[in-house]
């Protein structure tokens, strides 16, 4: 059986950390390359992150790149510090790999090159703002049509904000570009928004059964979720956002209910900007439609997180 490839677009952020080592833990998954960009912090930070996740895993050898800094049409470069100012829980480490690792060339030139090499082939995995995919797909028309598909993490469906009231935080820190990929993307899209995750909360005994794993990758997730776990346990469950995007690309099965749908991104609104409209009616009949994911398979997911960590 040959191995599913998959492009890693991401911002670590500690939820992008374990749905890196969901994917590296599984031997029918081809990683090709992560593209790193701005985010959860600063792009210089989710460097090193990056670089601290593929060490945990073994797995320094996998081409890494230096994607945008900030959205297509402003100067943002990061949203709040849920995960702490560095992305990883203010937990710095003194033995972090050396940023020479990264490769040189742009993230959006080595994505354009890769489907071009591997047309009809890759899914392309997306855990932060679609700002490089929408230069990719500017820069070479064919960029969507030469994927496989595209699994993202973003947006809202329910207008329930986590960064803004309207607004999730993927989409709200570069609305044009979700804009553009949403409305223009040529491939299968599954769309995995805010409200699905808070729906598909875990309870807290299994954060804690997770959190007791042996090995590296549970080694780091405990010391950069340490500063964080006492806020996030007032709330009622443990949600994961990125890791959900990952199940669904790694096993469609665990993808149990979804919508056609088209939607558009608010980009003026005086209070809704980045928030996802969908067109439940289909009023625009010729408008791209997406998979608008809505139920996972929850108790398999929580079988792959635990499968990615030691006993």
């Amino acid at each position: 059986m040959s191995s599913k490839k998959i492009m890693i677009n991401a911002d670590p952020g500690i939820d992008d950390a374990q749905a890196i080592f969901m994917a590296v833990a599984r031997p029918d998954i081809e990683i090709i390359s992560l593209h790193i960009h701005h985010g959860n912090t600063t792009r210089p930070n989710a460097m090193k992150n990056a670089l601290r996740i593929l060490q945990a895993c073994n797995s320094l050898k996998l081409p890494v790149f230096q994607g945008s800094d900030h959205a297509l049409m402003t100067q943002l470069v990061k949203g709040d510090d849920y995960f702490g100012t560095d992305g990883f829980g203010n937990a710095p480490d003194p033995n972090v790999p050396s940023l020479e690792l990264v490769q040189k060339e742009h993230s959006v030139w080595t994505m354009i090159e890769n489907v071009k090499k591997y047309p009809g082939q890759i899914t392309l995995v997306a855990m932060g703002p679609l700002t490089d995919l929408a230069l990719a797909h500017r820069l070479y028309p064919l960029f969507s049509q030469q994927l496989k598909s595209c699994y993202i993490m973003g947006g809202n469906y329910q207008a329930k904000g986590n960064i803004t009231r309207t607004a999730e935080f993927n989409a709200y820190l570069d609305p044009e570009a979700s804009k553009i990929v949403l409305t223009e993307f040529q491939c299968e899209i599954s769309l995995f928004p805010w409200e699905l995750c808070v729906d598909s909360g875990m309870p807290w005994d299994f954060y804690d059964k997770l959190r007791n794993k042996s090995g590296k990758e549970a080694e780091l997730m405990r010391v950069i979720e340490k500063n964080l776990t006492s806020k996030w346990k007032k709330k009622p469950s443990y949600v994961i956002c990125d890791e959900l995007a990952m199940a669904g690309a790694i096993e469609e099965s665990t993808v149990k209910e979804f919508k056609h749908v088209s939607l558009d991104v608010e980009l003026t609104g005086q209070f809704t900007r980045g928030q996802f409209v969908i067109d439940w009616d289909n009023r625009c009949k010729d408008a791209v439609k997406i998979r608008l994911v809505t139920k996972m398979n929850m108790d398999r997911v929580m079988e792959m997180l635990l499968d990615t960590y030691g006993n």
